[in-house]
């Protein structure tokens, strides 16, 4: 039988303030910045000693889904480029230093703060309403108050602590897409002109190769990043592990960074223009494609989204095709969209006041979420959700009576 321990004790207050973001992620670091942009006391909690999530701790690249898209989004990839830090061998990646220096620069010039090293506890929640958080970190428990929450975590963690539903992987059996421990690579000659090239002699060296070696991803993209011949590679999967087990993430990062050592080797025998590249560091963030999702105000659909659904509430437009990493094999299902509107509802979790949530686990199907799931349409959504968060505590109204059209006006 299981015993728990109830134990009691005084929890210091930490501070107040009008919105807090729980995960600085690319959803979460964009959320605060343009939270703080409104004049609104920002405080984003991060577990990392920086922003940027997927984009810096998960050496995630390209910048995918980034068209149409305006606001701090499109300033950040003006930035990198007039820092020398974009382009790279696709043209659409980026530095990940820089990504931090930016993500930092621009919170702190607008008024936030960032907590880092910092661990989401719990959501206090009176009367219905979403009111302060309990996070955990070297000061021990603390609890900060905020007139809005905003949950970028990814997982939605912040809606579960609340009790609220989730729903979690595929139809069915619930199991999530295959995860990726992206690493990167030093030394490596790009004298080949797009990622294909480099495939192509990958896929003639697995040809030729009389081990039985088999890639544990069998459609392989190295990414130089900008400016340097280094790259960050996708090459590992991890099937079958449960993103919301600790234990079951541990050991998917473990089997990720033996891929990675394995794949480093493979190139660097059997593939002559790798012969003199080395692993210089595997990711600190696994790649999580798939987990929790809240059921909100409306529910995205894959229907939707190859309809290309707008909205009369939409915050952003995205275009990425469905893409689904088999959670049980090497397969892959895509489909493709047509540009569609992600509605403001679909951030609005149901039976609370006073939270909305950006990112992967909005509302939406499992196959819905492998479009809207990549990097620069979480980013899209963390900024608009930013505003409104701004524009209820500011005014004192609740999430639902905020215009969607202001905070689409606001993004410039």
């Amino acid at each position: 039988m299981e015993k728990y321990l109830h134990e009691s004790f005084e929890t210091k207050v930490g501070g107040e303030y009008d919105v807090i973001v729980v995960g600085g992620g690319p959803a979460g670091a964009l959320a605060a910045i343009a939270a703080a942009r409104q004049g609104a006391r920002t405080l984003v909690v991060e577990r990392m000693l920086y922003l940027g999530g997927m984009w810096t701790g998960g050496l995630v690249n390209p910048l995918f889904d980034k068209r149409e898209k305006r606001g701090i989004l499109a300033e950040l990839i003006a930035d990198h480029k007039s820092l020398g830090s974009w382009g790279g061998f696709n043209g659409e990646s980026f530095g990940y230093e820089n990504m931090k220096r930016l993500l930092e620069e621009k919170l702190y010039a607008a008024g936030g703060e960032a907590l880092y090293q910092t661990q989401f506890a719990r959501l206090i929640v009176e009367d219905g309403r979403a009111v302060a958080i309990a996070v955990e970190n070297k000061e021990g428990r603390t609890i900060y108050s905020g007139k809005v929450i905003i949950d970028c975590t990814g997982d939605a963690d912040v809606v579960v602590s609340a009790g609220l539903p989730t729903m979690l992987g595929r139809d069915g059996d619930h199991l999530c897409q295959a995860m990726t421990l992206m690493f990167t690579i030093g030394n490596v000659n790009f004298r080949q002109r797009t990622c294909d090239d480099l495939r192509v002699l990958i896929e003639d060296a697995l040809r030729d190769n009389d081990t039985g070696y088999r890639l544990p991803y069998s459609r392989p993209y190295i990414i130089q990043i900008p400016n340097s011949n280094t790259a960050v590679v996708q090459l590992t999967h991890m099937r079958g592990y449960n993103p919301t087990s600790a234990r079951e993430l541990g050991l998917a990062a473990i089997e990720g960074r033996r891929q990675a050592y394995e794949v480093v080797e493979f190139l660097r025998h059997n593939v002559t223009r790798f012969s003199d590249i080395e692993l210089l560091e595997t990711a600190p963030l696994l790649g999580v494609r798939e987990s929790r999702r809240i059921i909100g105000e409306y529910t995205l659909t894959k229907e939707d989204l190859g309809a290309g659904l707008r909205h009369d509430d939409e915050i952003t437009t995205a275009a990425f095709g469905i893409d689904i990493h088999n959670p049980l094999d090497d397969t892959q299902q895509c489909y493709p969209v047509k540009r569609y509107g992600i509605p403001y509802r679909s951030l609005i979790p149901k039976g609370i006041e006073g939270l909305l949530v950006a990112g992967r686990c909005i509302s939406g199907t499992s196959e819905a979420m492998a479009s809207y799931r990549v990097t620069g349409d979480c980013a899209a959504m963390g900024e608009a959700v930013g505003i409104a968060a701004a524009i209820a505590a500011g005014r004192g109204i609740g999430v639902r009576e905020v215009d969607a059209g202001e905070i689409i006006r606001q993004i410039k």
